[in-house]
């Protein structure tokens, strides 16, 4: 397969290039190519030994690995890219969001001016809560609630409590009066920080009044890119596609965040396993993201939380490396579903490395200081742990949350069996 492309450099003559490779191949029996055309051209399904495909095979599937349904589809998608972007070099593109008051509401700034870059003039809203770290109690007490998570921001993140608490009041006090918009977009992708957001955004609109069009733009890739990690790797151009993809919420979609919302305040992971297992048609992306959620709980064999488990494994092979390196070869290659952000995943490496039992040593570059420059190893004891030579339960100390629910030693502790799908609740004498 080819490696990652910028939207930008998505044409046709490299389509129609790849194509024919992608057929040489599959006469050639090359088991990539074959397994190409299993993934995504039904007729090698019915009648692979016989099947004898021809250029426009290979073409259908390159349109189907890029998220289109046809060759015809993905010409039509890089010429529009081309428009846009001409559009958007000339510097008038049609204000697409200018027909009726607009808010865009995104969990994060990354595509904020992009977005006026795209020509659009609606007001923009970041509602930035990371659910995916830290508690997130009920919010029955809002007060109680808001207090809890801006601690939480301001110890993890480093951000002076009054600052934390000031900024998350802003946003929760723009999100709760956003019903005065006549629309509402919410722009989301498909990973645990995003998902989680737009559960308590729809949670929101379910129990308040919802503004007159509420709309929501949810992809889990894009033409072009190969591995699609969020909004933020896309161009003015993609986003101005993207306007056309977005639908109306639906009850059941509210319903739904309402539903997740409730389990994810929970102090057990029970109402969440239920979710995964059962599906959620309503929004398609959301039961995967819950899923790589409960597999932060600590795991039976190991008691590692997956993020955990993954930088180990790369420290063990290929340290030493930088926390920056680190990162980037989880966001890259290993995380299956990526979702932190450097500053959030900073806090995982500190936890990893810090107390009286750490499993990895964070070495600081006289130089720079800058964490991301800091040198990753792994400890005797976290090698061990990693090789499940020990248990990092028994091991250590724990005292972090998964949502709702709080690991702490010396308590029951809610656990994750990946071969099972389940979450077990361990007590202490069976660690």
């Amino acid at each position: 397969m080819a490696t990652d492309r910028p939207v930008e450099q998505l044409n046709l003559a490299q389509q129609r290039k790849r194509a024919k490779a992608l057929l040489k191949r599959y006469q050639n029996a090359e088991a990539e190519a074959l397994q190409r055309f299993q993934k995504h051209h039904p007729q090698t399904k019915k009648q692979q030994a016989a099947f004898r495909p021809r250029l426009s095979d290979a073409q259908w599937v390159i349109a189907r690995e890029q998220g289109l349904p046809s060759w015809p589809k993905l010409k039509a998608h890089i010429e529009r890219m081309a428009l846009e972007r001409q559009e958007i070099a000339a510097g008038n593109p049609v204000a697409l969001d200018a027909d009726i008051p607009t808010l865009h509401l995104r969990c994060g700034s990354d595509i904020q001016q992009r977005l006026k870059t795209a020509g659009f003039v609606g007001d923009f809203l970041a509602f930035v809560d990371p659910y995916c770290q830290g508690p997130v109690p009920s919010d029955a007490d809002f007060s109680a609630f808001l207090a809890q998570r801006s601690a939480f921001i301001a110890r993890a993140y480093g951000i002076a409590p009054h600052d934390a608490h000031q900024r998350l009041i802003r946003e929760y006090d723009r999100l709760h009066n956003s019903a005065s918009y006549p629309r509402v977009v919410l722009w989301f992708e498909h990973d645990a920080y995003d998902q989680l957001t737009l559960a308590h955004v729809l949670h929101h609109y379910g129990q308040t009044q919802a503004p007159q069009s509420l709309e929501l733009i949810c992809i889990q890739q894009f033409p072009g890119i190969e591995r699609f990690v969020g909004l933020g790797q896309l161009s003015p151009e993609s986003l101005r596609l993207l306007w056309e993809t977005r639908q109306s919420i639906t009850p059941a979609q509210l319903r739904l965040g309402q539903r997740v919302w409730q389990a994810l305040t929970t102090p057990s992971p029970t109402a969440l396993v239920n979710l995964v297992q059962t599906g959620t048609p309503a929004i398609p992306t959301m039961a995967p993201a819950l899923r790589r959620h409960l597999q932060e709980l600590p795991w039976l064999e190991d008691g590692l939380g997956l993020t955990e488990r993954l930088t180990l494994e790369i420290l063990a092979d290929l340290a030493p490396l930088t926390a920056g390196r680190v990162f980037g070869e989880l966001t890259g290659h290993r995380e299956p579903l990526p979702y932190l952000g450097d500053t959030m995943y900073w806090r995982v490496l500190q936890e990893l490395s810090q107390g009286p039992h750490p499993l990895m040593t964070a070495v600081a570059d006289p130089e720079n200081p800058a964490w991301y420059r800091r040198s990753l190893r792994l400890t005797p004891l976290g090698r061990a742990i990693l090789n499940r030579q020990a248990h990092r339960l028994v091991a250590g100390a724990i005292d972090r949350w998964v949502g709702g629910i709080q690991l702490r030693s010396g308590a029951p502790i809610w656990c994750w069996d990946e071969a099972h799908h389940q979450a077990l609740l361990v007590p202490p004498n069976e660690r």
